[in-house]
């Protein structure tokens, strides 16, 4: 039987189901983001645009990359993933961004020394997570072809994370 033809109150139960087991598991609430982008509609060409929405410790990764055009498009589609994550741990919660328009500047995203992409968040990002609980966000970032794509899990806890 698919997904799309069980009782709508028997996928509600699952759901529910789900959402438990990875609050039990994660110690209370988590959220997921996901974010694919093209590569080609990354304005990383506009000094604007990246000075608005990257740090410069991110604009100097992203420049000395192989592929910066990629690593812009990654970078930027993990922070999408990490503002949708945030927005899952309380769905019915409100809604702190600031509209689609708004930058996104305050969400750093940092190699670490195993290579892997770092969350670092700052100013009202990070006075965000503190208010719903959020301690550590977890990202991975993906490049195929003229897509980039970026998972983020946000993690409950104590954790300090605005280094």
């Amino acid at each position: 039987m698919s997904a799309d033809s069980r009782d709508p109150r028997e996928k509600e139960e699952m759901r529910r189901a789900l959402e438990t087991s990875f609050a039990a598991v994660a110690g209370g609430s988590v959220g997921v983001g996901v974010d694919v982008q093209l590569i080609s509609e990354i304005h990383s060409d506009n000094p604007n645009f990246l000075e608005r929405n990257f740090t410069p410790a991110e604009i100097a990764y992203c420049r000395a990359a192989p592929d910066p055009r990629a690593s812009f498009a990654g970078r930027w589609a993990a922070k999408e993933a990490v503002v949708k994550a945030k927005m899952n741990v309380r769905p019915q919660g409100k809604n702190y961004t600031r509209g689609g328009g708004a930058p996104l500047i305050e969400i750093e995203i940092l190699p670490g020394s195993s290579g892997a992409p770092v969350v670092i968040q700052h100013g009202g990002a990070l006075e965000n997570a503190r208010e719903i609980g959020i301690a550590e966000i977890k990202v991975s970032i993906s490049h195929s072809g003229d897509y980039v794509a970026a998972a983020a899990i946000a993690l409950p806890g104590g954790k300090d994370f605005s280094k």
